[in-house]
């Protein structure tokens, strides 16, 4: 993973007050409806909680035994909450459009493409950690 683009790309679309975040779960409750009712309804702390985790792993990423605990941990509590394996694709589809749409012309290929590896990284830790059946 191209840490620097991350973190650089990052900063482009880091809004103040988790507007990157509040935005990602617009698109995702606007494109994929089924998925709201697992969310409260006011979904800021749901949006501060994503923020803090996007910028931890990003502090992490050299640090394989703690993306592997903490994203096992957080895809097991994922799983507990009815959230199944192919929503994660939907979560990445909807943070790089919310990104993209945020960094506008700022916004290159190269950037959706290294955030398309991250999360795809991530989501498969995540699920890695779900409970055997």
């Amino acid at each position: 993973m191209n840490r620097q683009l991350l973190e650089e790309s990052l900063a482009i679309v880091d809004l103040p007050d988790d507007g990157l975040t509040l935005r990602f779960y617009e698109i995702l409750f606007a494109r994929y409806p089924a998925v709201q009712p697992m969310f409260r309804r006011d979904i800021t702390t749901q949006a501060d909680m994503l923020r803090t985790a996007i910028i931890s792993v990003l502090d992490h990423l050299d640090n394989a035994e703690w993306l592997s605990s903490n994203l096992g941990w957080l895809g097991r509590r994922h799983a507990g909450m009815g959230v199944t394996p192919p929503m994660y694709d939907a979560v990445g589809e909807c943070m790089i459009a919310a990104m993209a749409e945020i960094g506008g012309d700022a916004w290159t290929s190269e950037m959706s493409d290294a955030w398309t590896d991250a999360l795809t990284a991530v989501s498969s830790m995540m699920v890695d950690g779900y409970p055997s059946e």
